[in-house]
């Protein structure tokens, strides 16, 4: 294990949580084969796995209305306040549940807050829902027709069991051998670390390329719709207002992820300063934001040099230059 790499891993561990978020919910959707069957006779269909049966067996669409409620939690603070750690693993009983995510120690406070708060509104639906189960087991009958089969419908308290809202928080792992007290051999006991040591790195270069890479291709992107908007064809590199709330949004970003994550590196932090300025040029405008869209040659004028500017701020972090100093040195050694 290269210095660089104790480095940061003992930085992480100091600095950063790993956090786990694990909702599950019924998608009320089962496959009908009986009506495969019969679709497959009545159309004549020789391959009769290729038809997609399903019915909604609760009369409506229930998987779609807590998925939304999952998707606010996760896009309104859950991924904006972690990053990727491991990919979806066992919990303590064995069941399916979503990987890890390494959350700043900065924004552990915040994220357990808005978690206590999803956690009672996750609750208040799923309390109604089943208050309301009798009226749509009737409902689902009158709908579902030929189709309802009560003895497919599960009793309210299997529907039950089948909600779940777990969030978990432990420590980032260090990686030494001397930690590793399984009574094996200094070469097994090696080999063991090794891989450890892979797994850190891997989610480490995740973690870079999901706060920076992100950041970077959201900037030129912007940067690019800036440059080719024609006043006269609209639609041709059009933005919109949150594209520029975004923007607002990154060097606080860098700031905490800088300083809890990447071991504060002079090139992201040259990277926030430099959109801090551009943020306050972008709101001094005068007229706004929507000035930028006016069709005369001060708004061309600005929409270049800001554009300019923007691909200018995140220049200096390009992934491959960060994962560069972490594991081979640079300006910061």
């Amino acid at each position: 294990m290269k210095n660089d790499d104790k480095k940061l891993s003992a930085t992480l561990h100091k600095t950063a949580t790993l956090v786990r978020l694990t909702v599950k919910h019924p998608s009320g959707i089962k496959v009908d084969k009986e009506l495969r069957e019969e679709v497959a006779e009545l159309k004549n269909i020789k391959h009769k796995e290729l038809l997609n049966t399903s019915t909604h067996f609760f009369g409506e669409d229930i998987n779609k209305h807590f998925r939304q409620i999952l998707n606010r939690i996760r896009n309104d603070f859950y991924y904006r306040l972690t990053l990727p750690w491991s990919d979806n693993s066992k919990n303590s009983e064995g069941n399916s549940a979503s990987g890890w995510r390494l959350c700043p120690n900065t924004n552990l406070e915040q994220l357990q807050s808005e978690i206590d708060k999803a956690k009672q509104v996750w609750d208040k639906e799923v309390d109604a829902f089943l208050k309301s189960y009798p009226k749509m087991y009737e409902s689902a009958e009158r709908n579902l027709g030929d189709l309802f089969s009560a003895w497919n419908i599960p009793l309210v308290e299997e529907i039950e069991r089948k909600f779940r809202f777990e969030f978990e928080i432990t420590g980032v792992p260090t990686w030494n051998s001397n930690d590793i007290r399984l009574g094996v051999s200094e070469k097994l006991a090696k080999r063991i670390e090794q891989q450890a040591i892979s797994r850190a790195e891997n989610n480490i270069k995740e973690v870079v390329d999901q706060c920076i890479g992100n950041i970077v291709d959201n900037v030129n992107d912007l940067a690019d719709k800036l440059a080719n908007y024609d006043p006269k064809d609209k639609q041709k590199g059009f933005w919109n207002k949150s594209s520029f709330d975004k923007l607002e949004t990154y060097p606080e970003q860098l700031e905490v992820w800088n300083r809890d994550v990447l071991g504060n590196s002079e090139l992201v932090d040259d990277s926030r300063q430099k959109l801090v300025t551009l943020n306050a040029r972008i709101n001094g405008l005068n007229g706004g934001i929507d000035s930028l869209k006016d069709d005369d040659d001060i708004a061309e004028k600005q929409r270049k040099d800001i554009s300019k500017e923007m691909k200018e701020s995140v220049e200096s972090i390009s992934v491959d230059d960060l994962l560069g100093q972490i594991y081979g040195g640079g300006k910061n050694d």
